[in-house]
């Protein structure tokens, strides 16, 4: 909660009776380096704060800054790498998947295969018991029923 009188900080003082502002509070900012100059009481007296503020910044830990971006490159370097790993790696798992896939269906085809034979088997016999069927239908009824042509399919 703030007092009554003072003013925010990062907003001007609205209170009219009130003599400073939050900018009058800043610090004035570095003099030149290697000046013994007198620098203002107040940032906003002196327009070559920021400038002044940056350079003394840049100055103190413009090392660091090149360190941190080094860092960033390869850090970004090693994420690509990261990245285009996964992307084989996924591609790579999803090959392996299909191909257990086959591998599964080609363990089943013996099996298949002894269906296939025995469901041969039956219709050769379903045949033979239709024909034994039809013959004994024709000797009832005493006249030869129509044959079907049988499809090749």
């Amino acid at each position: 909660r703030i007092a009554e009188g003072q003013p925010r900080v990062g907003m001007p003082s609205t209170d009219t009776t009130a003599s400073t502002s939050h900018f009058e509070i800043l610090p004035a900012g570095l003099p030149p380096a290697g000046s013994r100059a007198s620098v203002p009481a107040s940032a906003k007296d002196d327009p070559r704060w920021a400038r002044r503020a940056a350079e003394a910044l840049a100055s103190s830990s413009g090392a660091d800054i090149a360190r941190v971006q080094a860092t960033l490159q390869e850090l970004r370097k090693c994420q690509e790498a990261v990245s285009e790993q996964l992307g084989e790696t996924r591609e790579a798992v999803l090959w392996l998947q299909r191909l257990e896939v086959v591998e599964q269906q080609m363990i089943l085809i013996p099996d298949y295969q002894v269906k296939a034979r025995k469901l041969a088997h039956d219709m050769k016999n379903v045949e033979e018991r239709l024909l034994k069927a039809k013959k004994r239908a024709e000797k009832l009824i005493g006249h030869e029923l129509p044959s079907f042509p049988e499809d090749d399919e």
